[in-house]
């Protein structure tokens, strides 16, 4: 399965200053996908994953939407050439209409909402110490299951292409992650003639391509909304839910006793693997 980043017919629109991905742009040539997601984790303001909420979101659409999405995103910029929500301003009402421009951009455009968090102390008791611990850290928690969501969602007949925000310390899990969707005998998983919908995915550095920030306002808007809904940042953050906390989109954030049984499922499996080692 190759491993590789944003389509061509979006580079012009998308990289901001890394000239040296034309090899990582090309798509597949033979049955391309017409999907295309974008997902960014938030894990905390340090990077590190800690024992409250992790969450990885972002938006899934064709071509054509996202190219829709881009020029309307850059008029929204104004004179801004990106958008950082982790450096705004939240003391400047100019950051609050700012994201009030932004906010219904992505689903004007068609885009659709994707997102999947959990909260680490949900689970945390059961892998301390034991052989799972590694791979049921918050993000691959977040990870697994909404690609399989993802898998099921889309058209019998459609592939898709994932692109993450690069995260170093999770890259080598998630390339065994998703090559293990990808190649794996679920039906749903796979179109009508056998080939798998994850047709590639790829990783992109922070802050090199504007293809992220839509993503990045709506996992930190999901953030806000996670640890307190009345504060200022959440409201403000509203745009991109659709104006409220009521909002159409694949995914959840898992209940404590749905990320519990996850976890359990996850122990099972590699216990069964270290046996046949």
């Amino acid at each position: 399965m190759a491993v590789s980043s944003l389509p061509m017919n979006l580079e012009k629109e998308f990289i901001v200053h890394v000239p040296d991905w034309a090899d990582l742009l090309r798509g597949p040539q033979d049955f391309p996908p017409r999907y295309f997601l974008v997902l960014t984790a938030y894990l905390d303001e340090s990077g590190h994953e800690g024992k409250e909420h992790v969450l990885i979101a972002g938006f899934i659409g064709n071509d054509e939407q996202w190219l829709e999405c881009a020029k309307a995103w850059t008029v929204g910029l104004g004179k801004r050439k990106s958008l950082h929500m982790n450096r705004l301003r939240w003391k400047n009402r100019r950051t609050k209409e700012l994201l009030a421009r932004l906010g219904p951009i992505p689903e004007a455009c068609g885009l659709q909402r994707v997102f999947g968090g959990v909260r680490v102390r949900d689970y945390e008791d059961l892998v301390v110490g034991t052989p799972a611990e590694k791979i049921a850290k918050g993000y691959y928690a977040c990870l697994y299951p909404l690609v399989i969501r993802i898998l099921q969602w889309l058209p019998a007949e459609e592939r898709v292409k994932l692109v993450f925000e690069e995260q170093r310390e999770y890259e080598v899990y998630t390339n065994s992650v998703l090559s293990s969707l990808a190649d794996g005998p679920d039906p749903k998983w796979r179109n009508p003639d056998g080939r798998p919908k994850l047709a590639e995915w790829g990783f992109v550095p922070k802050g090199s391509t504007t293809l992220t920030e839509p993503s990045d306002y709506l996992a930190y808007a999901l953030l806000q909304n996670c640890r307190d809904k009345m504060s200022e940042k959440a409201k403000w953050c509203l745009p991109i839910l659709g104006g409220g906390l009521k909002f159409k989109a694949i995914g959840q954030i898992m209940k404590r006793w749905e990320i519990r049984i996850v976890v359990v499922f996850t122990q099972l499996l590699v216990e069964k693997r270290i046996r046949k080692t």
